[in-house]
């Protein structure tokens, strides 16, 4: 038995978070293909179901599914992967699923917290299209289980599109990047005007920004890919998205990180990247979705791996510039994390006062700084093991830290 966490009609997979299976695996969540479509017709997220488990050759094939219900107290999902083929974002304590087709055709799912339909009678709303010959209001329309336009045949890999929703006289609205090509990776939270240069003040000498970037939600993390030329930043919301500099062109969205099931009662919220970091040769991204670590592709914003969750929400986060490591900071810990980069495993707490803040690594990698909230600047060498040299107390919590050659730059809270 299990909890159906996600389910890929197109690609025939579904992923269960399953008790104990005697003699072949311990309770886990993992992905299986199906025996055929129609297993999945009984498949819905949050669903306690039997499922029936056949091997051919190194898979696991699933059978059948029989639902068992949701009793109270089972876990709900946490989930944010499209369902449908679009893309997915959070507008308050409702889900969004986006999805447009060549053929002109755009839908929009409307899902509750945990990802279970929502009844659609009484809803309205449009979608504006940016298009080459400008932009296009359609109006959306009830359709079998989604809200549904038609416009013009979408050329390109991608459109943006502002959803503009009414349900029981409250306005839901978002802004998306949709992918049209199969191959193009989509966005929620994206400003469909792209970056804006400012106006002039009248007889100001001021130095003004190239352009500015106006998101709807509040940008919580970001940093710089520099093989790249591009800029990684994290919305509440609306997950990561990648910017080319210098003029700060959309390129691409980060998947969202694996469902996973949560325990029965615990309150839904919005979700937010809290803390990014780069690999040093620019291929990787570490996310952190509160406590979970999610390693993204730069160049695809695909999830190559997802590492050991850590005990509390992470503060801030930094990749050391061999590679090797990843130093994570917690909120209400004493202690900085060095982290194995390829699977998570824990090399070394590096202990501080107070409350692990900052971090940074030198060139070499030999040494971690990391700040505190209300205290002294903590230097470890990693080589050596030994205790750490502590730096003059300050008096703020030392948020950013950054090596400059031998010099150590630290930015207070």
């Amino acid at each position: 038995m299990g909890d159906v966490v996600a389910v890929d009609e197109k690609a025939e997979r579904v992923t269960i978070s399953h008790d104990d299976i005697p003699g072949l695996m311990g309770a886990m969540t993992m992905g299986f293909s199906v025996r055929s479509p129609q297993v999945l017709a009984a498949a819905r997220p949050g669903t306690r179901v039997r499922f029936g488990l056949e091997q051919e050759g190194n898979d696991l094939i699933v059978t059948r599914i029989v639902p068992l219900g949701s009793p109270e107290g089972r876990p709900g999902i946490h989930d944010h992967t499209p369902h449908h083929g679009g893309v997915v974002a959070m507008v308050g304590m409702l889900h969004l699923e986006a999805v447009a087709a060549p053929e002109g055709r755009l839908r929009v799912y409307l899902t509750d917290v945990w990802r279970r339909p929502l009844p659609l009678t009484g809803v309205t709303g449009t979608v504006t299209l940016n298009l080459a010959d400008g932009r296009h209001q359609l109006p959306l329309v009830v359709r079998d289980d989604a809200l549904e336009a038609g416009g013009p045949p979408l050329a390109g890999r991608e459109v943006a599109a502002h959803v503009q929703l009414t349900r029981e006289g409250q306005p839901i609205e978002m802004h998306f990047v949709l992918p049209v090509d199969t191959g193009a990776a989509g966005a929620a939270e994206v400003p469909l005007d792209g970056c804006v240069p400012p106006a002039p003040r009248p007889g100001s000498a001021d130095r003004l920004p190239r352009c500015v970037l106006t998101f709807h939600q509040p940008v919580t993390a970001m940093a710089a890919v520099a093989a790249a030329s591009t800029v990684l930043v994290a919305v509440v919301d609306g997950g990561v998205t990648a910017w080319r500099m210098p003029r700060a062109e959309f390129v691409l969205g980060f998947a969202p990180p694996p469902p996973i099931a949560v325990p029965g009662g615990a309150p839904p919220h919005p979700d937010a990247a809290n803390a990014v970091a780069v690999s040093p040769d620019g291929r990787e991204a570490v996310v952190a979705f509160e406590n979970r670590l999610v390693v993204h592709a730069t160049d695809s914003g695909r999830v190559q791996r997802e590492l050991p969750a850590l005990r509390g929400v992470v503060r801030t986060l930094g990749w050391s510039p061999d590679g090797k490591g990843i130093l994570a900071t917690v909120f209400y810990d004493a202690a900085a994390h060095l982290l194995a980069a390829d699977d998570g495993r824990e090399i070394r707490a590096l202990q501080v006062e107070r409350e692990g803040a900052g971090v940074a690594f030198t060139a070499d990698s030999r040494v971690a700084a990391v700040g505190s909230e209300v205290g002294p600047i903590a230097l470890f060498d990693l080589v050596s093991g030994g205790p750490p040299r502590l730096l003059v107390e300050s008096r703020r919590a030392v948020e950013n830290l950054a090596f400059a050659g031998d010099h150590l730059v630290s930015v207070g809270g």
